[in-house]
């Protein structure tokens, strides 16, 4: 695996720097901006991965009375999706804004004047969180269709909503900050009448950068290994380096890259950590007590991309120390082409058949051959 470690070692040999930490920062940041920049500078084929999400049934069981902006329901509780979720009490429509109680609800806003004790009301849901490593989607397909709702912009959507929010499919769609974190959100319009799941593709962020495989915390003590439960010595271990990964040395040695003179025995991401001095890998291996360790930041990115990695930190680390970049950023287009140019799922090879789409459209026809 390519680490943030590996990295940082690479300039610190090819910019002919030494260990201290003045040197280091400089080097670190110059890490960071390429590895962001590099990573978000395309659709890269690595980062296409599968999303789903379970729409929830709309909830008219029980009564609501509302006081002002305070909504008590009766007869039933909210579900555990009530905050964020419409409620259509007549032709009036309100947004949850949170629950006090299984039992009592605040709106955003007020209905005009209160609403009795006895009335119907219909509660659904729109907008579904996406996952948190979300950058953009392609178009969702439901249970049923490839897809029949189209992509709206947020502000068609909010003008869709505000004058014919109904039920039922076919559902338009836009992406939208979610209102309950930092996150997005897909809203659905066209509000859904069942449960069901809804599939996409999207393109995911590349993992955060946080141990270089440096600090003191992720070298201290010692290591022992019995298949994948890893006990530590005087170590640090945290909750923070789940995913991470274990590098293992030798009773001498912290272990350095492959190409030092004391490279790594062994590495494995780390899925669990228990406590300072418990974790499990991912990976199973025996490893005799005081063996020395690090622990560091993979690089998320495919094989073709590694080259592109350095050549954009060293760019980064000459526009950082203002030591005119030019000749290094030659370099990084090289690397970043070739990697373009190398980014694929797979290559076409084979008959090729024709897809049909139920909502009315093939894919084009193609010239015939042989015949």
């Amino acid at each position: 695996m390519l680490t943030y470690f590996d990295v940082v070692e690479h300039l610190i040999t090819s910019s002919f720097g030494g260990p201290q930490d003045a040197e280091q920062r400089d080097i670190r940041t110059a890490v960071q901006r390429s590895y962001a920049e590099v990573t978000q500078i395309r659709d890269w084929a690595y980062y296409h991965v599968h999303g789903r999400l379970i729409t929830s049934l709309p909830q008219g069981t029980g009564t609501v009375q509302v006081s002002g902006s305070t909504v008590t329901l009766a007869g039933a509780t909210w579900p555990s999706w009530a905050s964020g979720a419409h409620i259509r009490i007549g032709d009036t429509i309100g947004r949850i804004l949170s629950t006090s109680s299984s039992t009592v609800a605040t709106l955003d806003i007020g209905f005009t004047g209160n609403i009795s004790a006895g009335t119907a009301y219909t509660l659904y849901r729109v907008t579904y969180p996406l996952p948190a490593d979300f950058r953009n989607l392609d178009e969702p397909s439901d249970e049923f269709n490839w897809w029949s709702g189209l992509y709206v912009t947020p502000d068609i959507a909010m003008k869709l909503e505000r004058v014919a929010n109904s039920s039922g499919r076919p559902y338009h769609w836009t992406v939208i900050k979610d209102p309950a974190s930092d996150g997005w959100a897909i809203k659905l319009l066209g509000y859904p009448t069942q449960a069901e799941t809804i599939d996409f593709i999207y393109r995911r962020t590349a993992r955060g950068l946080r141990f270089s495989g440096h600090e003191a915390s992720v070298r201290a003590g010692t290591i022992a290994r019995s298949t994948t439960a890893v006990t530590g010595t005087s170590t640090q271990f945290s909750p923070g380096m789940i995913g991470s990964v274990l590098r293992v040395g030798d009773t001498t040695n912290i272990p350095g890259p492959i190409t030092s003179i004391t490279p790594w025995f062994s590495e494995s991401k780390i899925t669990d950590v228990a406590s300072t001095t418990s974790m499990t890998t991912e990976t199973s291996g025996t490893i005799a007590g005081t063996t020395k360790y690090l622990i560091t930041d993979p690089i998320d990115v495919p094989p073709h991309m590694h080259n592109v990695i350095y050549s954009a930190a060293e760019y980064w680390l000459a526009r950082v120390r203002n030591q005119k970049p030019d000749n290094a950023f030659s370099m990084y287009q090289r690397d970043l082409r070739l990697a373009m140019e190398m980014d694929q799922l797979a290559p076409l090879s084979g008959r090729s058949r024709e897809v049909w789409h139920d909502g009315g459209w093939r894919s084009p026809l193609k010239p015939d051959e042989g015949t």
